[in-house]
């Protein structure tokens, strides 16, 4: 017999739908932590136009959500705001989509490919 109720103690996973393509790259980057004026190196670990992961280069990765921040990509700055912090790093949603254009001149130089899907 199966329980209804089941999926709301963690037995189900996750599913979350995802409005733009992610892609796996390598991205030396700074995170700035704009309610702290407090920045971190790292690498960003995940990217699409709405939002990316970022892994700091700490041993420790502190939780944090709801905190706006601001990456350096070379001469652009991405703002947005952390959603969410795992393991992997910090989830960050951007304010607004990286315009098309711009999104495909960042990536250009990195050899970036689809993640496939879970």
């Amino acid at each position: 017999m199966k329980l209804p109720f089941a999926n709301r103690f963690g037995r189900g996973a996750k599913r979350v739908n995802r409005s733009f393509v992610r892609f796996r790259c390598e991205v030396d980057t700074e995170l700035m932590l704009l309610d702290r004026v407090m920045s971190y190196e790292g690498r960003i670990i995940d990217i699409s136009r709405g939002g990316a992961l970022f892994r700091p280069k700490l041993a420790y990765i502190m939780r944090r959500a709801n905190v706006p921040v601001c990456i350096q990509w070379g001469s652009e700055e991405l703002f947005g705001q952390i959603v969410g912090t795992s393991p992997a790093g910090f989830s960050i949603r951007f304010e607004q989509p990286i315009d098309e254009e711009l999104f495909d001149e960042l990536t250009a130089p990195l050899r970036v490919t689809p993640k496939a899907a879970a």
